[in-house]
């Protein structure tokens, strides 16, 4: 069986690409043959002359485009996905750290597609709280009181022809909408994809944010997404590249004990 890893970090996100890799080579999959299909605009990336790695050029763009053109991104290696048998996205900013199999890949009955559900949103099922798109105007709207799940853009994946269908679908809709000038961010173009299908679901031990604990999954982490704010990584500001310089550990700190947003 082989599996295609789609990873997407232009700019100063190629940061998290390296661990990203080491761990996704220990744990994604273990049994099946792994290709990584890396965009980015970064010249070089680690391991880029390994076998498995293979890497195109795609531009920088400023949020939320960076995210809402991550399907038109795919899509430009299609022609290289035709021995691939199941396409999986993940989050840059994701390691793993325990054994992530067969278990995550769909069937017909899911539409051979999956993806994960928010862990904020897991125990949470008033759909009146989730963050859909309300905007009448835009191809993601969904009314109130529609939707059971709210999904995150973050961790989806599924059997190589159904993904490029959806990236096809998701892609024309969203260019659409960015030609009317109309606002939104791929996580609502995401759900509004899902409403009415019948998606494997991908529990939240699978993209678990660092430090949560959420009940029935404390003890079963099988996938951590990073803190893009960390100081480590120099804070978001300077990965969006808002800023040429790193958040301070004391400004870190600050934040996070006081809720400030120093940069």
């Amino acid at each position: 069986m082989k599996i295609g890893i789609l990873y997407l970090a232009t700019g100063r996100y190629i940061c998290f690409w390296e661990e990203f890799f080491k761990t996704a080579q220990k744990y994604l999959f273990p049994n099946a043959e792994k290709t990584f299909f890396v965009f980015t605009d970064n010249d070089s990336i680690y391991e880029e002359n390994n076998p498995c790695v293979k890497k195109y050029y795609y531009p920088k763009l400023k949020w939320p485009d960076a995210g809402l053109m991550k399907f038109d991104a795919f899509l430009k290696a299609e022609k290289d996905y035709s021995d691939i048998d199941y396409l999986f996205y993940f989050n840059g900013n994701m390691i793993f750290v325990d054994k992530i199999g067969e278990e995550i890949l769909p069937k017909e009955e899911n539409g051979n597609l999956a993806l994960a559900v928010w862990a904020s949103y897991w125990h949470n099922r008033n759909n009146l709280d989730y963050p859909y798109n309300r905007d009448e105007n835009c191809w993601a709207y969904i009314p109130e009181g529609e939707g059971k799940y709210y999904f995150m853009s973050g961790l989806f994946g599924g059997k190589t022809p159904e993904f490029l269908q959806m990236c096809r679908e998701l892609n024309n809709v969203i260019k659409i909408d960015m030609e009317k000038g109309i606002d939104s961010h791929d996580e609502s173009y995401v759900n509004k994809y899902f409403l009415n299908r019948n998606p494997l679901l991908i529990t939240p031990n699978y993209a678990m944010p660092d430090k949560w604990k959420i009940d029935g999954f404390r003890d079963n982490v099988k996938a951590v997404i990073l803190k893009k704010n960390h100081y480590k990584y120099g804070g978001h500001a300077y990965l969006r590249g808002e800023t040429d310089k790193k958040i301070t550990p004391v400004k870190w700190w600050l934040n996070k004990v006081f809720g400030l947003h120093l940069k």
